[in-house]
């Protein structure tokens, strides 16, 4: 497998077995200059304009040493260490587009502004934060993506008594929500909501393929973990763009301690403003890398582990991964066949991690339910209240009213139908089996799966 799951473009041109994919987006004609600067700089230079190490690293280190709260030195080294392989890892892919690399730069800039932001605030807050924040015992749903996290959450983000966080409170961080304060008048809304309508006009079916497998709008409830790697100038699903090095080292234990700790720090300052009726809710499927490190960070959490066959569901994913990476590449540079394998090398861990976790760690059952797939869409406010159940929590009338209007208004393929075929990304489901035997065999998935996996 090599590190990028890229090819020369000129060699597949009029290929029309759909392996080489053309862009779904196309670009508004005021980008060309875009196009003109970068070339004109690599003409000069040798390198982009919108080249991203130097302006990353340079961002991270800005808040200076950082007080123990948010992790040993060691441990902020190693999320630098991280966001440098992520940033050189794009600048030294020859397949990213001129428009692609501005994008990048752009967004994750901004994220990582985001973070030096909240820090100066928290220090200059934090005895007040620290007073009346409280992070406890939290809900956490997790699972490799593509397996009902999203509706799970948003389901039991409906409960009138917890706390979850909006799109907009982790994309335009400050100032943070007051307690009795209508969430949804923030003025962080329309900046948030602008930066999505921005790439609606100007990179037209870049949105739109997105939510066709996952709804992005200011005012939904996000994945925490998620944005917390944003945040420090990173994620996953461009992460493939950066090479299969960086992905699989995002993914390492030792990545967890001060991403969790940042975490904390986060929420600790949202409940200290706006505080939570009773719990908090997470969710990111990321969290499942770091399965172990939950308990460690949060000892007292309260976790979700969703499931669904992967002989249906690694396809499923590859799908969503691709609709974030393409707009971002050169035209037709990328192999579906390497970027199915690349997604499933780094993403398997996330069936792993959870299994050998609970394997070693039979003591931490009590805080930890399985959801799933096939049960939770058969009938997801049942499953809500056996999460509840096993949790010694109370669905009250209220929670289950809203959670039925939820779903009368979000069914499933309301923004689009999200088509993919372990074919079209050379994903074999009897390599999967081989590879995860335990976990096919735990959970009952077969290699040929039904339309309800």
């Amino acid at each position: 497998m090599t590190h990028y799951y890229h090819v020369d473009p000129l060699t597949t041109a009029g290929d029309a077995s759909g392996r080489y994919p053309g862009n779904h987006v196309k670009y508004s004609k005021l980008l060309a200059p875009v196009r003109w600067i970068d070339n004109t700089k690599k003409a000069l230079t040798g390198s982009s304009a919108f080249n991203l190490t130097k302006a990353s690293l340079k961002e991270f280190d800005k808040p200076g040493d950082l007080h123990p709260r948010w992790g040993s030195a060691n441990d902020i080294r190693v999320l630098r260490d991280c966001l440098e392989m992520f940033a050189t890892g794009l600048d030294n892919n020859p397949h990213i587009s001129s428009i692609g690399r501005m994008l990048i730069k752009t967004v994750y800039l901004t994220y990582l502004r985001n973070r030096t932001e909240f820090i100066e605030f928290f220090e200059e807050n934090a005895e007040f934060i620290e007073a009346n924040g409280k992070y406890k015992a939290p809900l956490l749903v997790t699972g490799y993506p593509r397996t009902g996290t999203t509706l799970l959450h948003r389901l039991l983000a409906e409960d009138p008594q917890s706390r979850s966080p909006y799109t907009y409170e982790m994309e335009q961080v400050l100032p943070p929500l007051k307690s009795g304060e209508d969430p949804m008048i923030s003025d962080r809304i329309k900046k948030s909501a602008a930066s999505i309508n921005l790439l609606a006009k100007y990179a037209p079916g870049f949105i739109q393929k997105l939510n066709e497998s996952h709804l992005w709008s200011a005012t939904e409830k996000e994945e925490s973990l998620l944005y917390m790697q944003f945040h420090h100038g990173m994620n996953i699903a461009n992460g493939v763009q950066a090479g299969l090095e960086y992905a699989l080292r995002l993914a390492q234990p030792d990545v967890a301690p001060a991403l969790l700790k940042y975490e904390r720090n986060f929420f600790t300052m949202l409940d200290a403003y706006a505080p939570a009726g009773t719990h908090w809710i997470n969710k990111a499927p990321s969290y499942a890398l770091y399965f172990g490190s939950i308990f460690d960070e949060f000892d007292d959490a309260r976790v979700v582990v969703t499931h669904r066959n992967p002989a249906k569901n690694a396809a499923s994913f590859a799908r969503l991964v691709e609709s974030a990476c393409i707009p971002f590449d050169v035209e037709g540079s990328i192999d579906k066949h390497a970027f199915g394998q690349m997604v499933v090398e780094f993403s398997g861990l996330c069936w792993q991690r959870p299994l050998e976790f609970r394997n070693a760690h039979p003591e931490r059952e009590s805080q930890i339910i399985d959801a799933v797939y096939s049960d939770t869409f058969a009938d997801p406010i049942a499953m809500v209240r056996r999460i509840y159940e096993k949790f010694e929590m109370e669905v009250t009338s209220e929670f289950e009213e809203r959670m039925k209007v939820y779903l009368a208004d979000n069914q499933q393929g309301k923004y689009g139908r999200h088509r993919y075929s372990n074919e079209e990304y050379a994903i074999n489901a009897e390599d999967l089996k081989a590879r995860h035997r335990d976990y096919f065999e735990k959970y009952g998935f077969d290699t040929q799966p039904t339309h309800d996996d």
